[in-house]
């Protein structure tokens, strides 16, 4: 890739790898469900002035407003609250060998031997995470989390059958449709949110507006101009570096406990991702195995 493009393309793995810190740093202060109606909320307001609303596609953005608001980020960040910023952001990478499995299903691409094993990597290395003493009262939020990169993958396919939308469009209207869902699960769910959201701090508010600007806005906006710019396989793999960047922060910020299976778990996950990424899809009309 060009210089500028290769800047970009870091760009957005830095900030995607702090969002995590930010996120987790929020949810100290304001209930999840809440944070990311805000969130979405916000995103609505910033980007709907801005584009033209998609007929023929409504219904199918608020579909998508459930599997990647409600059920990706919702749960997510709900999963946050509960649990180390680091093993989350290992461990949510599980949406790319999701999204391989039912890109066979959906769009014929065949999985070869090569992205098969990258898929068994990354489970076994999620496995080995589950199985760290320190996570034994953990289990339901690693559950959670491992829902939430499913519901990615599901909202993905979703996405792509969508077809040539603008990358604010679809941003901008399927968080005007996920924002009142979120609000909805807040009262149900946490009792008080509204009063949290009054007695919030600077920080907690400092960690949502690089939530909303930088990663929602900056980050995908960078990430889907070189997705249609630049050679796929030389775009995602950068998107590796940030699960390094928040488990690295969360030690440095949250002073969060590093033990020797979360370290093989997690290198395990990122060996068998990056095997996937890295391995360009066979269709089906392909003779042989790649």
């Amino acid at each position: 890739m060009p210089l500028n493009a290769m800047l970009m393309a870091l760009s957005v793995a830095i900030i995607w790898g702090i969002n995590m810190l930010t996120v987790k740093g929020a949810v100290s202060e304001i209930p999840p469900f809440m944070l990311t109606a805000i969130r979405f909320g916000a995103v609505a307001i910033l980007l709907i002035p801005f584009t033209r609303m998609p007929r023929g596609r409504m219904g199918r953005l608020a579909i998508i407003s459930v599997t990647f608001g409600s059920l990706h980020f919702g749960v997510l960040f709900f999963a946050l609250s509960m649990i180390d910023a680091g093993p989350v952001a290992i461990i949510v990478l599980l949406g790319v060998p999701f999204s391989s499995m039912l890109a066979t299903y959906f769009f014929n691409d065949r999985l070869g031997w090569k992205r098969l094993s990258g898929m068994s990597l990354a489970f076994v290395g999620v496995t080995i995470m589950f199985w760290d003493p320190t996570m034994t009262d953990l289990q339901l939020p690693l559950l959670l989390v491992v829902f939430a990169a499913f519901m990615w993958a599901v909202a993905n396919v979703m996405i792509k059958k969508l077809g040539d939308i603008g990358t604010f469009q679809l941003n901008g209207w399927m968080a005007l449709f996920a924002t009142p869902q979120l609000l909805l699960l807040s009262i149900i769910l946490e009792p008080g949110s509204f009063q949290a959201v009054i007695d919030a701090s600077w920080v907690a508010w400092a960690n949502l507006t690089f939530t909303v600007l930088m990663s929602s806005i900056v980050a995908y906006g960078f990430w889907y101009h070189l997705l249609k710019t630049q050679d796929v396989n030389s775009v995602v793999p950068w998107s590796l570096l940030a699960p390094v960047i928040s488990v690295l922060g969360s030690f440095v910020v949250f002073d969060e406990a590093f033990s020797m299976l979360k370290i093989i778990g997690g290198i395990v996950v990122l060996c068998g991702v990056t095997v996937i990424m890295l391995r360009k899809p066979v269709q089906r009309k392909t003779q042989g195995m790649d």
